[in-house]
């Protein structure tokens, strides 16, 4: 192992034992208002919080020692299930992502706290307007309504918690495979794969598929669909309409991941910008020429094709979504008006310098913006940018600039950091947590597939691996546990 390499472990370890150290003193050091990222760890019981937290340090210490301890029993099967898994065609791996709906269905949330849960479980089945159109999400709302509707005619259900339950399961378990697929096309080797699968699956955003009741599960789906999709255009192995499509109904789900929008037209004009490249060792498509020249040398009828391959999908996709919002009698006034963008006082982003309205609960520079900020990476995705940002300092020059993949992941990364860094959350950072949490989808996948290329040698990723994979998972056991057995009633 090289310097760079062990020098980059040790710091990721240091990294991981503190923030396993952060949850434990939680309780201690801080109040709920200023580190609601790690409040979870105060619902646990004390003997099973510091149990976990034993057990998680082990493995950040010496995971592979204790592989090898168990290896008799362990290693092999684990083995078996990886080459099951990655080697096998795609039905496989479908199957292995059903199981997923028995975690999923069975400790799924038992509270309507976050978001706009209260408001959704009581508008759908509403006597008097039965909300089944609105602009904020047309597709998610209108689908969850009409399936509520089927339920109460045939089941019964007085509203549609039983629908939402059944349905972010089932989108939960697309989630899981797609993933599964993701990492297999991914990764160059089983650690790599595994890397991939286990520090998106350990996100605090998979609490959306654990019977989440918002209009979020579906769309968080949808982006690392359109990520698959995106990252096989690379490589011409899907053509260009298919992420356009993905990304366009993904938008009919949530307009919040028009974010999105600008990398398929990375994507398009950038790295997909001359045909018949060649795949280079790595997976990754190599950068044979200069960008400029592969512009100036297309013909226009490539131009045309991709031009066509983006706007189709988008003018089906936003014509569809006018003509069902129309039909419901809510269609462009409604968006003009009652529906317009922004929330209850129509702004759009964190003010810069003065708080004007009751929806507005900081400045963008103020210490409440960077602490609700630094709270919702810690819910959601506290190895990511931290484990990013180490590993990119300490093993620089191995950073994989020139990488096509690399450099589309970074483009989705940035992106969506910057909208989480600049919109106005309405109910506040904490309950708003599921608005920004597809966010971490883009930086988890660029952290997986950044560290391999970071550190080459198998023994340093490894390590690496049980470090963040592990103390991911320690955190997000905490906050499934929670939202499962805890019937929130905070200010």
């Amino acid at each position: 192992m090289s310097i760079m390499s062990c020098r980059a472990v040790v710091a990721l370890r240091l990294l991981a034992a503190a923030l396993i150290g952060l949850h434990l003193a939680m309780p201690h050091w801080f109040s709920q208002e200023t580190a609601w990222g790690l409040w979870p760890a105060v619902f646990v019981p004390a003997p099973w919080l510091w149990s976990l937290a034993a057990i998680t340090l082990v493995l950040i210490i010496g995971g592979d020692k204790v592989l090898a301890r168990f290896g008799p029993w362990v290693a092999p099967r684990f083995q078996r299930l990886a080459r099951l898994l990655f080697a096998h065609p795609t039905g496989f791996r479908g199957l292995a992502a059903s199981f997923a709906a028995i975690p999923f269905y069975a400790f799924r949330i038992r509270h309507l706290y976050w978001g706009d849960a209260k408001l959704l479980v009581e508008a759908i089945p509403h006597p008097d307007f039965r909300l089944t159109y609105v602009w904020q999400a047309p597709l998610d709302v209108f689908l969850h309504a009409r399936a509520w509707a089927l339920g109460n005619r045939l089941f019964g259900w007085p509203d549609p918690q039983p629908v939402y339950a059944i349905l972010s399961t089932a989108i939960g378990v697309v989630f899981v495979w797609v993933l599964l697929e993701l990492a297999a096309w991914l990764g160059r080797d089983r650690i790599e794969r595994v890397l991939l699968c286990g520090i998106v699956a350990t996100l605090g955003t998979v609490q959306l598929f654990f019977g989440y009741i918002e209009n979020y599960p579906f769309m968080t789906a949808g982006v690392l669909i359109y990520i698959w999709l995106a990252v096989r255009a690379l490589a011409g192995e899907v053509a260009l309409v298919w992420p356009a499509t993905a990304l366009a109904l993904t938008h009919a789900l949530h307009p919040s991941t028009i974010i999105l929008a600008p990398s398929l037209l990375y994507l398009a004009f950038g790295l997909r910008s001359f045909r018949g490249e060649e795949r280079s060792r790595d997976g990754a498509p190599t950068a044979g020429s200069s960008l400029a020249l592969r512009l100036s040398a297309r013909p226009a009828s490539l131009w045309l094709r991709d031009l066509a391959s983006l706007a189709i999908p988008y003018i089906v996709v936003l014509a569809g979504v006018l003509v069902l919002m129309t039909l419901g009698r809510h269609g462009v006034d409604a968006l003009l008006g009652v529906d317009f963008p922004g929330g209850g006082d129509r702004r759009w982003f964190v003010p810069l310098f003065q708080i004007t309205t009751e929806w507005e609960h900081y400045t963008l520079f103020s210490p409440g913006h960077l602490i609700d900020i630094v709270n919702q990476q810690l819910l959601v995705a506290p190895v990511v940018w931290p484990g990013l940002i180490v590993a990119g300092l300490l093993a620089w020059p191995r950073l994989p600039g020139r990488d096509a993949v690399f450099r589309l992941l970074l483009f989705m990364a940035a992106s969506y950091l910057l909208l989480i860094l600049t919109w106005n959350p309405d109910y506040g950072g904490q309950r708003d947590w599921d608005l920004f949490s597809p966010a971490a989808i883009p930086a988890a996948l660029l952290l997986g597939y950044t560290l391999p290329r970071l550190l080459p040698e198998r023994p340093a990723l490894r390590a690496a691996t049980w470090a963040l994979v592990a103390t991911q998972a320690f955190h997000a056991v905490q906050w499934i546990y929670l939202n499962a057995t805890v019937r929130l009633a905070l200010p």
